[in-house]
């Protein structure tokens, strides 16, 4: 299948018109129809249209129906959506709401608890109820600052026409872990998006018939992937229940799916339990995993799994639009090209660039490692409403003229082959359970609950080499109170897969020979 739209409000429309009768979603609460989704979300777009005029509007749903319907009708009206989690820190998403300047949240009942919590710390909202009124009384009646709307309860009269924006107008915001401890917001464009989606979708075969996993937060830019990949080709998309996250293998049969997409610690996850049996995913024929380094291991237990699958390992940051990098598995040949047990990442998609530098800035020759750099269609303009950061991180080269680059902060190197291989961070940024995680936001908050800069945060590798969690280790006397006040501190400003699973008090840190202290050799103290 070759798409020509130009923006997702293009394909999307389009989809709908073509599919009405097809299966769309199928969520915990049911199945349903391209036409039972289009309803909706039409009828959520013209509210949105008649009551926002900003460019980004948040969504706040987990795993719901409402959700999808709610993004849909947001690209509907040419705008740009950005999802909050419930399950994070209400500060979290109170930073997050800031930076998007957003004058309407369309929120989901689920979510209602959440949105109490963060509504009463932020500027005036038309907040677009999906639910019962019922569902979202109290929280009305206790909260003057928002404006309710209660959609199906509001009738907007007349026809609604879908708006197709610009190519290089947003089609969504999302937020990665940053140094400064406040969230970056990435805004990507209609172009970007389309340009992953054209390559996709292509390279895929994605056909009407298929049937493809939703793992994915919505925060996760990976869930742009299961969902537009699916409704642009007709498809049908199948939202894993949150009890089944880490434990999909009866949801994978049951729902006999035929493309799955995960970060490779499920593999792993599902190991440990026993669920990867030779064999027991017939109906998978393509297999994706991305978000984190592939174990060798973990890639050989899967395709053993699922046999008529292909298996592909693929690499990308948010600033690249979901992922930019192919490699696929082979059973013969990458066991042997594999780096330290880890998968290579292959090679750039059909229209994309890459670069290695070393820490001068100049292209270094094949075979030697540096710093990946990025460059294409699908390589974002920069970060939210944050040039400074933005000058750092999207450069030029002069081996290259006036091309902008994108510094990933990844340490790789490329073989003769050209086939890219991921050897690790160049910072102190890592992946957890798929998240991208900056260490340094978590050091801020260890140091201000602690009271002291000599406080930092250390990842925790299993034997796979993936980080399977994180600790603190904090410079000063041990006290129960302290550690109380510190972890205190860590669940109110972290998401849960940044929560230090310990935290350590110990006498001096390790230097390195610059004087820093050494996160390599903490451990050991």
């Amino acid at each position: 299948m070759s798409l020509t739209y130009k923006t997702l409000s293009e394909g999307l429309s389009d989809s709908f018109k073509k599919n009405s009768d097809r299966l769309a979603l199928s969520t915990h609460e049911g199945e349903f129809t391209y036409y039972q989704i289009a309803k909706e979300s039409y009828h959520l777009a013209k509210l949105i249209q008649k009551n926002s005029t900003s460019t980004y509007v948040s969504v706040f749903g987990y795993r719901s129906r409402t959700v999808y319907q709610a993004i849909f009708a947001v690209i509907l009206c040419g705008k740009a959506y950005s999802p909050l989690n419930p399950k994070f820190p209400p500060q979290r998403n109170r930073n997050m709401l800031d930076q998007i300047s957003s004058d309407c949240v369309i929120l989901s009942s689920e979510c209602v608890e959440a949105f109490n919590n963060v509504a009463t710390e932020v500027d005036p909202l038309t907040v677009i109820c999906c639910g019962t009124k019922d569902d979202f009384i109290q929280l009305q009646q206790n909260d003057t600052q928002h404006r309710y709307i209660f959609s199906k309860e509001t009738e907007v009269h007349g026809s609604f026409e879908p708006v197709f924006p610009r190519e290089e107008d947003p089609a969504y915001l999302l937020f990665t872990s940053g140094s400064t401890g406040v969230p970056k917001g990435v805004s990507v464009s209609n172009r970007n998006v389309m340009a992953y989606l054209k390559t996709t979708i292509k390279h895929y075969g994605i056909k009407p018939v298929d049937r493809l996993s939703q793992m994915f937060d919505l925060t996760f830019d990976l869930s742009v992937h299961d969902i537009f990949v699916s409704v642009l080709s007709g498809a049908s998309l199948y939202v894993v229940p949150e009890k089944n996250l880490f434990a999909p293998s009866r949801f994978i049969r049951d729902s006999e799916l035929t493309v799955w997409f995960s970060v490779p610690s499920v593999i792993m996850f599902m190991n440990k339990l026993r669920m990867l049996k030779p064999g027991i995913f017939p109906s998978l024929r393509i297999s994706l995993f991305c978000g984190e380094a592939l174990p060798l291991s973990s890639a050989e237990s899967w395709q053993v799994a699922a046999p008529n699958s292909v298996v592909d390992n693929l690499y990308g940051p948010t600033e690249a639009t979901i992922a930019i990098t192919r490699y696929t598995w082979k059973p013969e040949q990458t066991p042997g090209k594999s780096h330290n047990g880890i998968v290579p990442i292959g090679t750039v998609f059909e229209g994309q660039q890459m670069v290695i530098v070393d820490e001068q800035k100049k292209i270094v020759k094949t075979g030697e490692s540096g710093e990946l750099l990025l460059s294409g269609t699908q390589v974002t303009s920069g970060y939210h409403r944050t040039p400074n950061i933005t000058e750092k991180k999207y450069i030029q080269l002069p081996e290259t003229g006036n091309q902008i680059w994108y510094r990933t902060g990844d340490l790789v190197k490329l073989d003769e082959e050209g086939c890219l291989y991921y050897l690790g961070r160049i910072d102190d940024q890592i992946q957890v359970l798929g998240h991208r995680v900056e260490l340094q936001e978590i050091d801020r908050v260890l140091r201000d609950a602690s009271g002291t800069e000599l406080a930092i945060a250390v990842p925790v590798r299993g034997d796979s080499g993936t980080v399977d969690k994180i600790e603190a280790f904090v410079q000063m006397k041990e006290s129960i109170g302290l550690r109380k006040k510190i972890l205190k501190a860590c669940r109110n400003n972290l998401p849960d897969y940044m929560i230090p699973s310990q935290i350590y008090f110990i006498k001096n840190f390790p230097l390195n020979v610059n004087g820093k202290i050494d996160r390599n050799k903490i451990k050991g103290k």
